[in-house]
Order: structure tokens, then C-alpha cells, then sequence
């Protein structure tokens, strides 16, 4: 099996792969579609529990050669993913968008059943071989459940801070509703910020330098550092900042077409938008402090540019910087264009 260096990590390469599978992932149970020669598929279906999955990977032929092509399913496909990795499986997770573009565009299907899933996700790995997807580690994984854990009581806060500003309003509120509900909010606030102190702590001791490098970026703070680096998993995961771009949602987007379609252009807001809406605040303090951003930002606007897409412009520049920084390991050198220029 092919390797390649990637953000400073060994990973597996799909080119040299020979054999592909295709895995459509439910609650209780997974189908399993191995792709042959031919063009014909066997259709098989496991237990989604630790025999059925143990099941699955002994019957795979050559583990080392063979492709395994999966959508992302959250939480239901998480022990397939560490089975897989365990036994140093190659194994591709695809966005929803891909693998549905993929069926619907490609094939032109328009039926949707468990069997066509499998049977398109292991054609999708044999055309367009796909990054193989490196599993994080357990403290990476033990950071998105505090993240899940934080956002969670951030839109609790936000129902209750909403409640309250509807109180205000109110000719008799009640005053047990109001305490209640105060309670509530210094409760919440409490566990917010106990919650953010120990991420910052995971982030820098799973990261280590990579936080650092991050941090190091003028306008990328702390929540955004460790938000970027646990979505992108260190950048271990993109072969370029294109492809991170586009990951995040940061990239702008065009649709025309003839002379009828002229749609609005804008990003493409296809990543985690709570990481995204970070960026933006990110953008905020980058377009006066980074001077790379700084100097783009009022380029822009000289253009005629609006305030919005000059902004989007620093976003997309901030994803590039970070790139570059935790790619290459080196630090951020907020004059480097100057003393390039020179």
C-alpha cells in the first residue's frame, strides 16, 4: 500500500488500491457492496455492533489493497471507523453532498435504497479515489464531544437570555419565573466557561505545536484555533488549501449560465457554519492587526468592493495563512510580505 507525507503524518494513499466496498451505515445495521471486476456487486448486510463489524472486515480479502467508501453518519459509523482503522483498512468518508451529488448526478439515479448507496459509494471509490481518511486520536475525539457539550448549553443560554429579554417587556412578570429562569442563566454561564478553560487545555496538549502555530496567526484566537484544528484535524485531511476552502465553506461561489442564469455570487457555506461564523469574527480583528488582511481588505474596498465580500476575502485569506502555518510548521510572520518586498 502507498504512503504520503501529509502535515507532517504518514497516511495511506488510495491510488494503489485494487479492490472497492461501499457502506451505507444505519443504526442498527450496515450493507456492505463489494465492487468486481466486472461491474457486478455482492450485496451483503452486517449488525452494526462489534461482531457484526468484526464479521465484515474478516471476509475482506485483501484489507491492505482494498477501499472502503463510506458517508459520514456521525456517531453510528464511529466503530466502524475505528475497526477499520485498527486493522489499517483504507477507508474514505464522503459528505453527504458528494455521495448524493455522485447518485443523483452521475449515475443519474432517482431511487434511493441502502443497496444503491452501497453500490454507488463503492463506485465513487474506485472513479475518484478519494483521501483516506485519518481517524483522530482519542483526545481529539474526546475535544468534539466537549464542543458538541458547549454548544449545547450555548443555545440553552440563548433560550433562556431570550426569555428573559421577553420578561423585561412584560407589564407583571412573574417574579419566581424571573429567578428561575436567572438561575438558570448564571447556571449555564458557569458550565460555558468551565467548559471553554478545559477545551483550551485539551486543544494545546492534543495539538501541541500545531495550537501554537495557530494561535500565532494575527486575528486567530484561541476558540478559533482549537475549533479550525479539530475540525480539519491538523490539515491531515486535504491535499491542499483549495480543498480546505471549500471543506470550510470559505470559498466564494459562481453560478451562471447562458444569459438567463445569473445567480448572486457569494460563499459557499458548505462547512461547519459555527466554525465559519468564527472565521468572520476572526476577519473582524485580522483586517486591522494582520497586515496581509489588512492591506486586502482596503484594496477591496478601493475597488468598489462591498464591506461583506471584502470581508468574505479576509476570511478566505485567514484559512490560507492557517494552512500554510500548520502544513509547513513554521510560524506566523506578520511582516513577511514586507520584508519580501524589500
Amino acid at each position: 500500500m502507498e504512503k504520503i507525507e501529509k502535515s507532517g503524518k504518514t497516511v495511506l494513499s488510495s491510488k494503489a488500491c485494487v479492490q472497492f466496498i461501499g457502506v451505507d451505515v444505519s443504526m442498527s445495521d450496515f450493507t456492505v457492496s463489494e465492487l468486481l471486476e466486472d461491474g457486478k456487486y455482492i450485496l451483503s448486510t452486517y449488525k452494526n455492533t462489534a461482531v457484526g463489524i468484526e464479521s465484515f472486515i474478516e471476509k475482506i480479502n485483501s484489507p491492505l489493497d482494498t477501499l472502503v467508501t463510506l458517508e459520514a453518519t456521525g456517531t453510528y459509523s464511529m466503530k466502524l471507523f475505528f475497526a477499520l482503522a485498527e486493522y489499517d483498512i483504507p477507508t474514505a468518508v464522503l459528505n453527504p453532498k458528494q455521495s448524493k451529488g455522485f447518485i443523483s448526478g452521475v449515475l443519474l439515479s432517482t431511487t434511493k435504497t441502502d443497496n444503491k448507496d452501497a453500490c454507488a459509494l463503492a463506485l465513487y471509490g474506485k472513479v475518484n479515489r478519494p483521501t483516506i481518511y485519518v481517524l483522530p486520536d482519542s483526545k481529539v475525539l474526546e475535544i468534539k464531544e466537549f464542543r458538541s457539550l458547549l454548544s449545547m448549553y450555548k443555545k440553552q443560554r440563548t433560550v433562556v437570555s431570550n426569555k428573559l429579554h421577553a420578561l423585561s417587556f412584560h407589564a407583571c412578570p412573574s417574579a419566581f419565573v424571573v429567578a428561575e429562569l436567572e438561575a438558570d442563566k448564571s447556571y449555564l454561564e458557569a458550565k460555558i466557561q468551565k467548559i471553554e478553560t478545559q477545551l483550551c487545555d485539551l486543544s494545546a496538549e492534543s495539538f501541541d505545536d500545531l495550537y501554537e502555530l495557530a494561535i500565532s496567526i494575527k486575528g486567530i484566537g484561541k476558540a478559533t484555533a482549537t475549533a479550525l484544528l479539530i475540525a480539519t484535524n491538523g490539515c491531515t485531511n486535504f491535499d491542499n488549501v483549495k480543498q480546505l476552502a471549500k471543506f470550510l465553506g470559505v470559498c466564494p461561489t459562481q453560478n451562471e449560465s447562458g444569459k438567463s442564469v445569473r445567480g448572486r455570487r457569494g460563499l459557499a457555506k458548505t462547512g461547519a457554519k459555527e466554525v465559519r461564523a468564527l472565521l468572520y469574527m476572526c476577519a473582524r480583528s485580522a483586517r486591522r492587526f494582520n497586515l496581509v488582511c489588512k492591506d486586502l481588505y482596503e484594496r477591496l474596498r478601493s475597488r468598489g468592493k462591498c464591506h461583506q465580500v471584502a470581508m468574505n476575502a479576509v476570511s478566505h485569506k485567514l484559512v490560507k495563512q492557517f494552512f500554510a502555518v500548520v502544513t509547513k510548521r513554521v510560524p506566523f510572520d506578520n511582516e513577511y510580505n514586507l520584508k519580501n518586498n524589500n
